[in-house]
Formats: C-alpha cells, structure tokens, sequence
C-alpha cells in the first residue's frame, strides 16, 4: 500500500471524529425539567378553598365597618360575592357541611347526615370520620382521649362511595400530578376535604390539644411530611402563652355593631376560663403549656393564625401553584366555630374574630400576589350559620319562641306519651326510644326501639309505623316545637297537612330534611324546633343545626384567574354551588355529585 493510500486511510476516520465532536459541542442542548425558575416555564395555578367554620353569611355586611380594603372587601369589590347563600339541606353542622362544599352533593348523596349518628347494626355511636379500623395518628400521640373525633385516628371512609370531591377530580384529571392538600384544627374538615381515595389529598392535616401539635393519620401516610415536623418543632403554638386575647379595634365600635360585651347566656370559653368579658387570658393560673392551654389557643384568634402560618409553609415546601399545572390547597379554620359556640353571634368575641379574619385574607391575598400573580384562585365559604344565643331575647319579633329545651325534657315524657297510647306489650312496658344515651349527639334525629317494638308480639309491624306517626305528632306539638316528620313520610315525599300560615314554613323544612335524609343512617323521626329554640345539653352559648335561615346563610366569594369581576350578587342562591366554583377555578369538570352548575355570572352569561 502505498504512503498516500495509508495517509487517507488514518484521516477519513480522523475528519468523520472530528466533526462528530464539533456536532456534540455545537448542538442545542438536550431539554431539562423545566423548574420553577426555568426560562420559559409555566408556573401553573393556585387555587385556595378557604372554610371559615360557623361564619355566617350576614357577618359579611354586618361588621363590614371593621374590615380593612385588602380583606373581604377587596374580594366583595374586584370578584364575585353572592351574599345571599344559604344551605338548602337540615342539619347544618361541621361534618355535612365540608362534605358538601366539595362534593357539591347534599348529606342525602354523600351519607354524611351529621358529625355523629348510630349504627344500628353495631348498636354505637359513629363518628362522621371514623375510620373502618383503626388509622393512629402520626406523629402517634400516647395517653388521653382526643378533645374530639375518634380514638381510632380519623379518615373519610364514612363519605359514601361514588361521591367525589373537588380534590379527587382534580387528581383524575391531572393524572395524579396535581397535589391537594387540606388543613384544619378539626379531624373531621380535613377528611372531608381530602375526599375518600387514600392518595387524593397529598396531605391532610389537624391539631390536637394533647400535645398541641399538627397531625396526619396512617390512611394517608405513615410519617408527617418534614415540613410538619419541622413546624411542629418550632413551637410556634407556644407564642401566646402568657399573653391576653383582646380586641384588635376600639371598644366603641363593638358596641356599635356587636352590642355589649357582658350578655346573658355568653361562656367562659373553655378550659382555663377565659372569663365572659374581654381581655381573655391565654394561660390564666398555668405555669406551662399544655393540653388546656392548647385549647384555649383553639377557642381564640390565635388557632387561626397557627393554621394560617402551616398553610403559609405548606405553599412554600410544596411548591403549590408552582410546578406546572394546577395545585389545591384547602383551608378550615375551627376557631371561628368554637368562639361562636362559647359566646354567641352578637358577641365582641365573634366580631373580632371575624375582623381578624378579614386580615388574614388580606394577609393571604397579598402572598398570592407576590408569589402567584394572575395565576391563584380564592374561594371563601362556611358550612353552617349559627343560633342567636336563646337566653339574650334580643330579636323578640323575629324568635318569641326563643328558649332552651333539653332533651330529657322532651324524651322522657314522649317515651311516657307511647306508653299512655299503645300500654304495655305481652312480656310488659316497651323501651320505646333507642340510643337515648347518644340522645345530645343525634338530635334532631330520634331513634325508635325496633327490637323492643318487634318483641311487643303480633301487629309489631303496625305497631311501628303508628308509634313513628304518634311520636311525631306529639313532639311537633311542643310549644317549643315547629313540627316533625317521620321517615314513612320523607321516603314517601309525604308531608303531613298543616293547617293555615304554616303550611309554606313547614314546606321548606321538609323540602330540607328530604336532602339531609340517608335511610341507612338517619333515625325515625326529625324534630323541626320553632326559630331562635336550642335543644341539647349546654346551659350557656349557643349552636346550630336547623333548617331556620340563622344556621343555612353563608358567605360564597370568589376572587382571582377566570374570576370576573361582578361584585354583590343579591339574589338567593344554593350554597352547593361552591364546587362548581372551585371546579372552574382549578380547569375542570365538577364532581358527577354536585347538583348545582356554576353561575351563569361566572361562567360569562348575563
């Protein structure tokens, strides 16, 4: 071979490496995982379901006065508010309502009728997030019973199958990319929220006084994520002992627009006594914190703001709203609940809560715009109003029935009234009424004795059906009482006559209950109490639960990306339209379970 023929026979390999190196190093370069710093990402959605718990719907314009811009009104101007929501279902509590804010669906579809009711088959009490078997808390807490829930841990296995949260659709949807995350101070609000699949909510989150720290339950996880660890470490439910809770404007104004601070029939909060009268102390006669004193953190402001700066630090760990796609966080705050119960609606303590709330989402709204802008959501609602305090008699025209009952007085001589009626059966006097140790936990619901009844011999059957119409007769005539219905009726959509002016009133009851009704878990008769009339245990503070406007009113806003601006909506409307809300904030299809649409007003009608 020649010397020239060699020569080529080294370059051509020579050149064809040469240029492949060139290629390599000229070359774009291969594309990375986009970060939330990348050139060109797409930073996603933020959208926030906030709860305030028992902030009724007329605190809106009531304490208006003490808001600042960025709050309330900065949503009530620049999105949408309807101020004229109510629930259209019976029993307004904690447990049904955050069902259906995010199913859309009322306690008829989504089987939780209220925080408790009983298991006839087991012969116990249930709680509305007890799980199946036990799921402990983590991290674990030992010794003591929960201030409230189960001692099983908590879960929403109760949440009948084929009901579908907000949360759940979006992680459909999103093929599981999309992360949801859920926080409160109650159990039940976060296992509400989070919905039924164990991976639907990336995390879900509650406070217990035992050791006044954040926890998940093992049905979500086995360890908290660091960022709760490294909350919970810090301490920062410690801040307020020592401290007072007092008003945060002046006196004058309360006056003004709550009435006065010392009223009949107020609590002393719980715990420690935080006495009737403001300043509240936050550790009275404690030398540490500790379990009262982490309750008294819950019945105060201060349990807001706790939650309020673990959402804070949620957002940031998680990276929400920022990694692409559409991220939900949903926020329950308890504290308005608990100081609504201790000291009533027309109280300086509910009205300052509510003014420190109103800071709170200015606080909020403010980070959003930093961290978020033109790319969050913010939807604010309640699940349930609350009573006037019975004892105060100030709304005389509107509630002269006005009073306390407790249940005792009204299952005691109704047990008496079927004796009178049917007398005793063939092996002697029949135990009419069942579960009436749980009675306070599931009024207005009220479970006859089957078992007792069937063993009455022949006719039991008929026995039944005419103890249930009698006792429902007889408790609707209490003169505390609006009227009753029996489950014949609600299956049969049956309403009992009414003679004259009543008929309407007792109409819309019904047409309530039929939505609170799940034939599987509901009692036998549902007591209707007159406006302004509380039934239970508590001698002091207040509740809710009716079908009466005061508990079903709650606010509905809305504020941020594909939020139009419309302002005040006056005209009455479902309080189940807060999924469709919250669907079109996040880009997708409501829950199959929700009954309402999404207002016209923001869907872009007219």
């Amino acid at each position: 071979m020649s010397r020239f023929a060699r020569l080529l026979l080294i370059a051509v390999p020579l050149a064809g490496v040469i240029a492949l190196a060139a290629w390599l190093l000229l070359r774009d370069p291969p594309p990375s995982e986009p970060t939330p710093d990348s050139p060109g990402h797409s930073p996603g959605t933020l959208v926030v379901l906030i709860v305030f718990d028992q902030m009724r719907g007329d605190y809106l314009e009531r304490f208006a006065a003490g808001f600042g811009p960025d709050g309330f009104e900065r949503i009530k101007k620049d999105g949408v508010w309807f101020s004229a929501a109510h629930l259209p279902y019976s029993c307004t509590s904690t447990g049904p309502g955050h069902a259906s804010i995010v199913t859309g669906a009322p306690p008829s579809a989504s089987g939780i009728i209220e925080n408790e009711w009983y298991d006839r088959a087991a012969a116990k009490l249930v709680y509305c997030a007890q799980p199946e078997k036990e799921q402990p808390l983590v991290p674990a807490i030992t010794g003591g019973k929960p201030e409230r829930g189960s001692d099983l841990g908590f879960s929403p296995e109760r949440l009948l199958p084929g009901v579908t949260t907000v949360g759940e659709a979006l992680k459909e949807s999103s093929a599981g990319k999309s992360r949801v995350i859920c926080l409160s101070i109650k159990d039940r609000t976060v296992a509400m929220m989070g919905g039924r699949q164990p991976h639907a909510a990336d995390g879900a989150y509650c406070f217990d006084t035992r050791d006044g720290q954040f926890h998940t339950s093992t049905y979500y996880r086995d360890t908290p994520h660091a960022w709760v660890e490294e909350f919970n470490k810090a301490r920062r439910v410690d801040t307020w002992f020592g401290s007072n809770w007092d008003r945060l404007e002046p006196v004058a104004l309360y006056d003004q627009l709550a009435g006065p601070d010392r009223a009949t029939g107020e609590a002393e909060g719980v715990a420690r006594k935080q006495g009737v009268v403001f300043p509240h102390p936050m550790s009275a006669g404690l030398t540490t914190v500790g379990k009262d004193y982490f309750a008294t953190v819950e019945v105060s402001p201060f349990g807001n703001e706790l939650l309020f700066e673990l959402a804070k630090k949620a957002i940031a760990s998680e990276q929400l709203g920022s990694r692409g796609g559409t991220d939900l966080l949903c926020i329950s705050f308890s504290s308005n609940d608990l100081i609504g119960h201790a000291w009533g609606p027309d109280s300086h303590e509910v009205m300052d809560a509510t003014l420190r709330s109103d800071r709170l989402i200015a606080a909020l709204l403010k980070q959003l715009d930093a961290s978020h802008p033109g790319r969050h959501v913010v939807v604010i609602t309640s699940d349930h109003g609350v009573c006037p305090i019975p004892d105060q008699h100030r709304y005389p025209k509107l509630f002269p029935a006005a009073t306390r009952v407790t249940l005792p007085e009204v299952l005691v001589p109704l047990g008496a009234a079927l004796d009178d009626r049917f007398g005793p059966g063939v092996a002697g006097p029949t135990r009419w009424l069942e579960a009436t140790d749980f009675a306070d936990n599931l009024w207005p619901w009220v479970y006859l004795n089957r078992k007792a009844i069937a063993a009455r011999g022949s006719g039991s059957e008929r026995t039944f059906d005419d103890a249930c119409e009698f006792a429902a007769q007889w408790l609707g005539n209490r003169p505390f009482m609006l009227t009753a219905f029996t489950r014949q009726q609600i299956e049969s959509n049956t309403m009992p006559s009414v003679p004259g002016a009543r008929e309407a009133e007792v109409r819309a009851a019904f047409d309530k209950v039929k939505l609170a009704y799940h034939p599987a878990r509901c009692g036998d008769i549902i007591g209707i109490v007159k406006p302004g009339v509380q039934v239970g245990k508590y001698t002091t503070g207040t509740g809710h639960g009716s079908v009466h406007a005061y508990d079903t009113h709650v606010p509905v806003l809305a504020y941020g990306a594909r939020i139009p601006p419309v302002g005040k909506i006056a005209e009455p409307r479902s309080a189940l339209i807060v999924a469709p809300i919250v669907s079109h904030g996040l880009g997708i299809t409501p829950p199959a379970s929700a009954i309402e649409k999404l207002p016209v007003e923001i869907a872009g009608g007219k």
